[in-house]
């Protein structure tokens, strides 16, 4: 008996655009729920506020110097 292979090509799907698209559907569930709690919850927005501004807006402070050689490491 003879046995035939097949073949089977697999051909990638171009997954940009539903990345993209899933994206913006969770920025915009950010952005939504954080209007909802600026405009319907003021004390827990002032304590997100602030929060955010404590912990995620600090100012970065590097306190090491880096001396960089100017010659080839070849």
């Amino acid at each position: 008996m003879e046995s035939e292979t097949e073949v089977i090509e697999i051909v990638p799907k171009n997954m940009y655009v539903p990345i993209c698209i899933t994206q913006a559907i969770c920025v915009a569930v950010i952005l939504i729920a954080v209007i909802i709690i600026k405009f319907f919850f003021s004390s827990s927005f002032s304590k997100l506020e602030k929060w955010c501004q404590s912990n995620i807006f600090g100012q970065t402070k590097i306190t090491a110097n880096f001396d960089e050689e100017t010659g080839s490491e070849i």
